[in-house]
C-alpha cells in the first residue's frame, strides 16, 4: 500500500505546474508517460494519473487519448471589459516608487488600462509568488527586480512564453529583455568628474552588491571610467564592499578602515567617498556626525545616488536625481508597444540623470549643476 499518496500526488502536480508556469516546459511540449511519471517520483501509475488529471483541470495540459498529456497555450490576457497592467516592485519609505506608480498610471490610463501593485519587500521568493501568481491573469507586468540574477529561472519562463513584460532600474542579467533605467553609468561618471573637478586624488567607493544589481555595476563602471581619464592611479581608489543589509557596526567599521591611523598616515586617507545609493550616504553621515573619533580631512566630500532626502547640515554631499516619473511613463509606452503592437523587439532606455549639489549653509540649499539635454542612451553602444 502506498505510503502518504495524497502528498505524492500533490507534489507531482506542483513539480510540473511549477515548470509549464515559468515556461521551461513550452506549449505543445509532451509529459512523460503515466508509467515514467511514476517510476520518476516512485509512486503507482493510479498516484500519477490522479496528478496530470488535477493539471489537466486547471488547463495547463490537454490529455489526448493514446498520444499522450501535453502542455497547453496559458490564458488570454485580451478580454475588453477589463485591461489590467500589474506593476511588481520593492515598495520603500523613499516615496521614488510612488513618483514611478504615478507615471506608469498616467499612461496607461490613455489606452484605458488599471494598474495594480504588488510589494515584494526586496524578497526573492516574494517576487517568485506574486510573478507566478499574477503573470496569467493580466495584460501585461512591469517588474523592478529584487537583483539581476536571481530568479532568472522565472524570467526567462516570461521570455520563452511571451509574457509582455518590462524591467524597471535593473533587468535580469544576461537575458534579452525590454527595460528602462535612468543613466546609471553616466550618474557615476560624473560623480567622478565631480571628485576631480574639486581636486580630490584619494577616493574611496563604497556598494552593496555590483555582482547581482545591473544598476549599482552601470554606475561602478562609470565612476572607473573617469577615474581612469583622470589618471588617478589604483592604488589611490579604495574598493570596500559592504552587506546588502547593513547594520550601525558594518557602518562603524567601514570608517575606522578608512581613517583610522592603523591605516597609515592621515594624508593616505581618502578626501572623497562615493556611496552607490542615498541611504548608505545618510548612515554613514549620521556615524560621522555623532562620533568624534573620526577625524575626516578638511576637504571631505561625501557622495550617494538618487538625491532622495536633504542630508544633514555639516557633511557637503554630491547626489544623482533621477526621474523616476518619467521612468515609469516610459515603461508603460513600452509595455503597451508589446501588449497592442504584438512586438518581439527588446528595447533598452535610458533616462538622463542630473548631478546635485547641496551645500553646508545653515540653511541646505539644492543646486542642480547645469548639464546639458541629451538624449537616452542605447547601452548597446556604450563604451
Amino acid at each position: 500500500m502506498e505510503k502518504s499518496t495524497s502528498h505524492k500526488y500533490r507534489a507531482i502536480y506542483r513539480h510540473y505546474r511549477t515548470l509549464i508556469l515559468s515556461g521551461v516546459l513550452p506549449v505543445d511540449h509532451k509529459l512523460p508517460t503515466e508509467k515514467t511519471i511514476g517510476e520518476e517520483f516512485g509512486v503507482s501509475r493510479i498516484t500519477a494519473v490522479r496528478a496530470l488529471s488535477l493539471l489537466a483541470e486547471e488547463g495547463l495540459i490537454e490529455r489526448v487519448q493514446g498520444s499522450g498529456s501535453y502542455v497547453k497555450a496559458p490564458p488570454r490576457r485580451d478580454d475588453p471589459s477589463l485591461k489590467v497592467i500589474s506593476l511588481i516592485s520593492p515598495i520603500r519609505n523613499e516615496g521614488r516608487e510612488i513618483e514611478l506608480i504615478k507615471g506608469i498610471e498616467h499612461r496607461l490610463r490613455k489606452n484605458g488600462y488599471l494598474l495594480t501593485v504588488s510589494n515584494t519587500h526586496e524578497d526573492g521568493e516574494t517576487e517568485r509568488e506574486i510573478v507566478t501568481n499574477v503573470r496569467d491573469k493580466v495584460h501585461g507586468l512591469i517588474v523592478y527586480p529584487v537583483s539581476s540574477i536571481e530568479n532568472m529561472d522565472l524570467f526567462q519562463g516570461l521570455t520563452n512564453m511571451h509574457h509582455p513584460v518590462v524591467y524597471v532600474d535593473r533587468y535580469p542579467m544576461s537575458l534579452p529583455c525590454t527595460y528602462v533605467s535612468c543613466d546609471n553609468f553616466d550618474g557615476g561618471y560624473r560623480i567622478g568628474k565631480a571628485f576631480l573637478e574639486r581636486g580630490h586624488r584619494r577616493i574611496a567607493l563604497i556598494y552593496h552588491d555590483i555582482v547581482g544589481l545591473t544598476s549599482d555595476r552601470d554606475r561602478f563602471n562609470g565612476f572607473m571610467k573617469a577615474m581612469g581619464e583622470g589618471n588617478v592611479p589604483r592604488d589611490r581608489v579604495r574598493i570596500i564592499s559592504m552587506p546588502k543589509r547593513d547594520s550601525d557596526e558594518s557602518i562603524h567599521r567601514v570608517l575606522r578602515e578608512l581613517y583610522s591611523d592603523v591605516w597609515g598616515p592621515r594624508e593616505n586617507c581618502p578626501s572623497a567617498v562615493f556611496t552607490f545609493n542615498d541611504h548608505l550616504a545618510l548612515r554613514l553621515m549620521d556615524s560621522i556626525l555623532t562620533n568624534e573619533e573620526y577625524e575626516l580631512p578638511a576637504s571631505f566630500l561625501l557622495a550617494g545616488f538618487d538625491d532622495l532626502a536633504s542630508p544633514r547640515e555639516g557633511v557637503p554631499f554630491l547626489t544623482i536625481h533621477q526621474d523616476y516619473y518619467a521612468i515609469g511613463q516610459q515603461a508603460a509606452e513600452l509595455l503597451l508597444q508589446k501588449i497592442e503592437s504584438e512586438s518581439m523587439t527588446d528595447v533598452q532606455h535610458l533616462v538622463p540623470v542630473h548631478l546635485v549639489e547641496y551645500s553646508t549653509r545653515s540653511r541646505t540649499e539644492r543646486v542642480e549643476t547645469a548639464q546639458p539635454a541629451q538624449d537616452p542612451v542605447d547601452m548597446a553602444n556604450r563604451v
